[in-house]
């Protein structure tokens, strides 16, 4: 009989305990710091996108698509239908500072905070009124919001120091991750990395247009400490319900930098048949040094201020991740989360694609409206993961990325994946000529939401009005 050694068993044990040791985390329940209205914490403001076909949540502490009273989805879709397909989504960052890994996480509950870091690196504004959300519509020039729009905060302003609004909805407002005690997150708990966030938010009414289905997110990240964040990453954290939520699946394309979530089958318990498909697409990743490479983009999007950087390029989406089983589920404490921020199972396991057999940092990035490719077997409730980095951000220095949430439904529930795709190209052209263009475009055929043709163009676009269809 071959002896059992005693160290070998300990080590089983030990591994068996690392991987199931989380498993009783449920993802969905309300935790104390969650900020919806609690006592003791900070004021923390939330207001609606909600011009446009699309009606969800935006919270300072960097959160969105979550309901701030009922805790709920907050991601209505279309407008008033009482029907949801994003339940939350939150801004996960993750770097190597000095000798720590320091994260800042929003998910189910948020270490970020309203406010700024000031010039000593400290935390300031979490409780001040004026580092609320402002948000202001297209042709309303009376509100509050228009009349003490903040600029001493970052907030755009035109040549005549109006706000600049970007669409017919902008939104805008300052958070932070600096304050010690928001961090509380199951999977950070570390350090603050005291970044500053500039959010501003956009979107637009078009008739018969996909953008109806859109909002831009552009968020300028700012490195307010003493060192470089280092192998930093940078991440849309999402939890897709498309209706009842148990039954979704999820993918990437990796060419379109698009994350999405669709129904498994093509019947859904809320939204019935053909149900819609919805994803983040990211416009703008980060930017790192790259001989011979030139990055060009128009900063704010929409303005005439063309930003032109030689010897740096954009990494867009550098991994895409998915909380799967037990070696990929969801992410315990900072070392898991790190670890899924590099596009890795939770204690550093690779994805292998089971189609090429080869490591990726892209799972399911195949095609669901065709068949090819690595696609999801069944349907359950996914989380995902949209990456862009590594990249070191100096001190005093801004990381921007700017992503689109969009939302597309056609025939089927894969049909609807492939408008998604097809919106999600429309799009990043119209993005890279700053919405200067004119394109028309066959919608998918027998598409239940856009007629046969969608038609939108930019005559005179100038630095105060945006673009005009």
């Amino acid at each position: 009989m071959r002896r059992f050694r005693l160290p070998v068993f300990i080590s089983l044990c030990v591994i068996i305990i690392y991987a199931f040791g989380f498993s009783d985390r449920d993802p969905k329940k309300k935790n104390s710091n969650d900020n919806n209205g609690s006592s003791g914490v900070a004021a923390v403001n939330s207001k609606q996108m909600d011009v446009n076909n699309i009606n969800t949540w935006f919270r300072n502490n960097g959160s969105l698509n979550r309901n701030p009273v009922t805790g709920n989805a907050g991601f209505e879709w279309p407008k008033g239908s009482g029907l949801f397909a994003r339940y939350a989504s939150g801004l996960w960052i993750g770097a190597v500072v000095g000798d720590d890994t320091l994260l800042a996480i929003a998910e189910y509950d948020y270490e970020y905070r309203p406010g700024y870091v000031d010039a000593n690196g400290n935390p300031q504004g979490k409780d001040d009124p004026i580092y609320r959300i402002y948000k202001i519509n297209k042709g309303d020039t009376a509100s509050e919001d228009y009349h003490n729009w903040p600029v001493s905060q970052g907030a755009y302003t035109d040549e005549n120091g109006k706000p600049f609004l970007m669409g017919d909805q902008t939104m805008f407002y300052s958070y932070t991750d600096g304050y010690p005690e928001a961090h509380n997150n199951y999977a950070g708990r570390t350090a603050p990395l005291k970044a500053q966030i500039l959010q501003t938010n956009f979107s637009f009414i078009k008739s018969y247009s996909f953008l109806n289905d859109i909002i831009i997110s552009e968020l300028r990240i700012i490195n307010k400490g003493n060192l470089p964040w280092t192998k930093c990453y940078m991440a849309i954290w999402t939890d897709d319900d498309v209706g009842n939520g148990g039954d979704d699946a999820v993918g990437c394309d990796t060419i379109l930098n698009l994350g999405f979530t669709y129904n498994f089958t093509n019947n859904d318990a809320d939204y019935g048949l053909a149900p819609p498909a919805v994803g983040f697409l990211l416009l703008k990743g980060q930017t790192v040094t790259s001989a011979g490479d030139t990055v060009k983009y128009y900063s704010p999007p929409l303005s005439n201020n063309l930003i032109i950087k030689p010897g740096y390029r954009d990494i867009g989406m550098s991994a895409f991740n998915t909380f799967l089983g037990v070696i990929f589920s969801d992410p315990g404490n900072y070392r898991e989360a790190y670890f899924t921020l590099q596009g890795l199972g939770r204690i550093g396991s690779a994805w292998v694609n089971p189609n090429t057999n080869q490591t990726t940092k892209f799972p399911f990035s195949g095609d669901p409206y065709t068949g090819q490719g690595w696609n999801m077997s069944q349907g359950d409730d996914h989380r995902s993961l949209q990456i862009s980095g590594p990249s070191t951000v100096n001190p005093g220095d801004t990381q921007t990325i700017i992503y689109a949430q969009i939302i597309a439904r056609s025939v089927s529930n894969l049909a609807s994946v492939n408008s998604l795709k097809i919106y999600s190209r429309y799009l990043q052209k119209l993005y890279d000529n700053n919405f200067k263009i004119s394109v028309t475009a066959a919608s998918p055929a027998l598409n239940l939401i856009h007629p046969a043709t969608v038609k939108f163009s930019s005559p005179g676009m100038t630095l105060r009005r945006g673009f005009s269809i």
